[in-house]
């Protein structure tokens, strides 16, 4: 049969099934994507499917559109300092499961060991944002030291993947790379006003997503011919227009569905697809991989938590997560021809394995619900100063680029305005920013557009007469004040519903 016409046919059963085997493992509360894997493996197995150069390609295309949402979502590279200690853990985190994997890895005999070890020694901050949100940890002291640990080490990481690629180049990548970070700090501004102008002139909101994707394509064309790896670049590229996208939720939200729908599935099916037939060797080598990267990981995380003072045992399993941009990474290196095939089916039976214990150890060693709870015991006769909730607010003079960041890191629909006594003015609400010209936000302060009259209590307020407040003016927050009428607090519908089914 012509091989586009059977692709056809692949490629449905392939997202079909990918797509079921991720929500089955998401309701058995086990990590997602190892799903697809599975169904891949068995698929290719029993001979359902075969890679040919379609499928390549669209796991190839998933990718790219994977790094570069994740360069887009997970990193930040400009916004956050970076202290000594955040130096010393990164160095630690680093340098203890790199060289331990790169050891037995040499002594394995495997081809490219160097290489490879980079994404079996890296952490992923994608898996981490959702198991830190399920535990109720994303907003805590703890939760916020953890995931800068894994963002710092994992673009280090897939740094270290692009320069170990061709080491014969080794100084000419570490050339590019340079650039390539100067022009994020320096010329992503430059980029965004450039789709910003565009879009006015074509008048059409279609010519941004397009615009989007026909960069991301091109600028991986141009990587490949300059023997640079093209999801790299395309990571790169997502850092470079973070800022755009951000303020184009719509952008955002079609760029989702474009990869999460379609790519997402497909690519992680395709990792299994690649899994030669697993023998006993093979196992047996996973599971050797597997007891040292865990191993090495929790000594890193151990090491690194009494330099930042947090609790041991939780930074240790915590920062060990895996199963996003690694297991893009080992594919890349696979299909470039880095590593063989058995080579590549070990290294993803083994993060496979770690993607599915970690989340497990993780919620047994700490029980973050029981321990929020036991802060926070409310009942509805309780007071709003019973609860422990980090205010949202803006000061007049902030640019609405400012406001647009706090409104997304909390996922609110509103933010609080305040003067600088820091008494309440109102709040402006996500939709009154999406009918502004998206190259204003710099421009514009928050005083400067529509702020609507924000719903103000005192810190003595109960909690059952907030809730009745959210349903008589159906406002997305409240304000609470002290006795001077300085605001100590912002009440969100949803995060107070979230203390009060945990009682």
């Amino acid at each position: 049969m012509n091989v586009i016409v059977i692709s056809l046919l692949y490629i449905g059963i392939m997202l079909f099934l990918a797509k079921t085997f991720e929500e089955i493992f998401r309701r058995l509360n086990l990590v997602a994507f190892v799903g697809p894997i599975i169904i891949g493996i068995i698929l290719r197995h029993f001979g359902i499917v075969s890679v040919n150069d379609i499928v390549s390609f669209i796991t190839s295309l998933g990718i790219v559109f994977l790094l570069f949402l994740a360069g887009a979502e997970e990193f930040d590279i400009r916004s956050s300092s970076i202290t000594l200690k955040d130096y010393i853990t990164v160095i630690i985190q680093i340098i203890v499961p790199y060289v331990a994997i790169t050891i037995i890895l040499y002594y394995m005999h495997f081809t490219d060991f160097l290489l490879f070890a980079v994404p079996l020694a890296m952490t992923s901050a994608g898996p981490l944002t959702r198991l830190l949100m399920d535990t109720g940890l994303s907003n805590t002291e703890i939760g916020n030291a953890i995931f800068r640990q894994v963002i710092y080490v994992e673009i280090v990481f897939v740094i270290l993947f692009a320069l170990f690629e061709n080491l014969s180049r080794f100084f000419i990548t570490v050339v590019e790379v340079s650039l390539i970070i100067i022009l994020i700090l320096l010329i992503g501004r430059f980029v965004s006003k450039l789709l910003e102008k565009i879009e006015a002139y074509f008048k059409v909101r279609e010519i941004e997503f397009a615009s989007i994707v026909s960069l991301i394509l091109i600028v991986s064309y141009i990587a490949s011919i300059y023997m640079f790896n093209a999801a790299i670049s395309a990571f790169f590229l997502g850092l470079l227009l973070r800022d755009y996208i951000h303020d184009r939720p719509e952008i955002s939200e079609r760029l989702h569905a474009f990869t999460y729908g379609f790519f997402e599935p497909l690519f992680f099916l395709g990792i299994g697809l690649y899994v030669s037939q697993i023998d006993i060797t093979t196992f047996i080598f996973a599971l050797l991989i597997f007891s040292i990267l865990i191993s090495s990981r929790f000594l890193s995380g151990y090491l690194a938590s009494l330099v930042i003072n947090v609790r041991s045992d939780v930074n240790a399993i915590g920062t060990s997560v895996k199963g996003g941009v690694d297991s893009s990474l080992l594919l890349s290196a696979f299909t470039l021809g880095y590593v063989t095939s058995k080579e590549y089916s070990i290294g993803i039976l083994s993060i496979s394995m770690v993607a599915l214990v970690i989340p497990i150890l993780f919620r047994r060693v700490y029980k973050g619900s029981e321990i929020i709870s036991s802060k926070s015991k409310i009942k509805l006769s309780s007071t709003v100063k019973d609860i422990d909730i980090k205010p949202l607010y803006a000061k007049c003079n902030e640019n609405l680029r400012s406001l647009i960041n706090k409104i997304d890191e909390r996922g609110a629909r509103g933010i609080v305005i305040v003067d600088d006594n820091m008494r309440p003015l109102g709040y402006v609400s996500v939709a009154t920013l999406l009918e502004i010209d998206p190259s204003k936000y710099e421009e514009m302060s928050a005083c400067d557009v529509q702020i609507e009259e924000v719903p103000i209590d005192d810190e003595n307020t109960k909690i059952i007469d907030i809730l009745r407040r959210f349903r008589e003016t159906e406002s997305p927050v409240i304000a609470i004040v002290n006795s001077k009428g300085e605001l100590i607090t912002t009440i969100y519908e949803r995060e107070l519903l979230r203390y009060l089914v945990k009682v």
